[in-house]
């Protein structure tokens, strides 16, 4: 399900593949403060189609991408001023606890960290990582960043042994232009340790019953 390239000796790589979500496009009621919900409905996008949970609603679900952000701006979370990481866990857990799955089929596990190993891991087990970057709340205000203040999906990284930053590989929801026109939503390689201060990660794992049963 994900991508991995031949890498130089003590470099390693991993990608997955993620369909991404645009939050500047047409149709998006508050595209500006959108970029948490169309990081969740991206997230759950995957985890229907490329994980096989059927049972969350993905973007099949919906008239359009745009109408599933809409969705889950209006329903799990959204608001003007954005959203926090509290929120976002919040948002998914209502979001998947109003499928038609029986609850006892699954357990649901969402955690927030700040760990590269842990985030490699996750995307090694082929699961996408929301992650949160948030100078204003973490008080570094002076710092540069890569966002101030935004979500995106991280769906893979790069890392080396030579002492060299590792890479977030991300999808960065799409840039709204100043002439009013917008590019969709790209890959964005982004250092971690330059912006490991205001980056908060939120996992998303769901455990079927059987696999419960075999541990």
């Amino acid at each position: 399900m994900g991508e991995d390239i031949y890498m130089k000796p003590g470099q390693s790589h991993h990608k997955l593949t993620v369909e991404p979500y645009t939050q500047w496009e047409s149709g998006v009621a508050s595209p500006a403060s959108a970029c948490g919900p169309a990081t969740m409905a991206a997230l759950m996008e995957y985890w229907s189609t490329r994980l096989g949970k059927h049972f969350i609603s993905g973007k099949s679900h919906f008239y359009s991408k745009a109408e599933h952000i809409n969705h889950m701006y209006s329903q799990h979370g959204g608001t003007p001023w954005g959203m926090n990481v509290h929120g976002f866990i919040r948002g998914i857990k209502d979001y998947i606890g109003a499928s038609s799955a029986p609850k006892e089929r699954y357990q649901l596990s969402l955690t927030a960290f700040n760990d590269m190993n842990r985030y490699i891991a996750e995307i090694d087990a082929e699961r996408p990582v929301a992650i949160k970057f948030d100078k204003w709340f973490t008080f570094r205000w002076r710092g540069r960043y890569a966002y101030d203040y935004h979500w995106v999906l991280g769906i893979g990284y790069e890392t080396s042994v030579e002492g060299a930053d590792p890479i977030l590989i991300v999808l960065d929801n799409g840039v709204k232009y100043k002439d009013g026109g917008f590019a969709p939503s790209k890959e964005r390689r982004i250092p971690f340790s330059a912006n490991k201060g205001i980056i908060t990660m939120v996992a998303l794992n769901i455990i079927e019953a059987r696999e419960l049963k075999g541990k």
